[in-house]
């Protein structure tokens, strides 16, 4: 297993700032408050920022520094069509390896969701659905598919966690959630075609209303 060097550290601590929502679009990077947080030199940080830039999370400025490069529409339409397609792969790959404990903590991380959206905890209800996909993709015993996946499910940079209409956004993501129980029963019963459909299809489409709606 490799360990991961100081400049993966801050790759890492970066992008789960993004998807946490501590970092937006547009927000500059500040490198001395990553050097005091972490506890690193200035090398690591900026070999870390240039990658960000590389793989399209920053945009850098002459004299200004990094900043959060925010995500069209369309990129966002295009990302999520790529992810859908990968997403439904990597619960193929996985539908024969899940196990009964696996089954059980998807039906578990569903109820919990509910429960983020039912008492408006939406940022929570994002981690949980992580986790959620996380677990048949981490079995589809495929290092590259999981890597490609983590990256581009890390590339989208939080929009909003529906402050601006927060009983539509309730709405929808009970939508979503209702989507995840139906997952759930699909892998349940290794229903992989009606399972990539819907993941494909519906389930990740679903997620272009974060851009606009809220």
């Amino acid at each position: 297993m490799l360990i991961p060097s100081l400049k993966d550290y801050v790759y890492k601590f970066i992008t789960e700032s993004i998807q946490q929502g501590t970092l937006k679009a547009n927000d500059k990077i500040n490198e001395a408050t990553i050097v005091n947080a972490l506890n690193v030199s200035r090398t690591p940080v900026r070999e870390a920022l240039i990658q960000l830039e590389a793989d399209g999370f920053l945009q850098s400025y002459p004299r200004r520094g990094f900043f959060i490069k925010p995500i069209t529409e369309q990129e966002a339409r295009d990302l999520y069509a790529v992810i859908g397609q990968l997403d439904a792969f990597a619960a193929e790959l996985a539908i024969d390896y899940l196990e009964l404990l696996d089954l059980e903590k998807l039906s578990s991380l569903h109820h919990l969701m509910q429960e983020a959206i039912d008492t408006k905890d939406y940022r929570e209800y994002y981690r949980l659905q992580i986790e959620f996909h996380n677990i048949y993709i981490n079995k589809s015993n495929n290092p590259t598919l999981i890597d490609t996946l983590n990256r581009l499910r890390r590339r989208f940079i939080r929009q909003s966690y529906g402050e601006n209409n927060i009983e539509a956004f309730g709405e929808y993501l009970t939508s979503a959630n209702k989507q995840h129980e139906e997952i759930v029963n699909l892998l349940k019963s290794k229903d992989i075609e009606k399972l990539k459909k819907l993941l494909i299809q519906d389930h990740w489409a679903l997620h272009y209303a974060e851009l606009d709606s809220f």
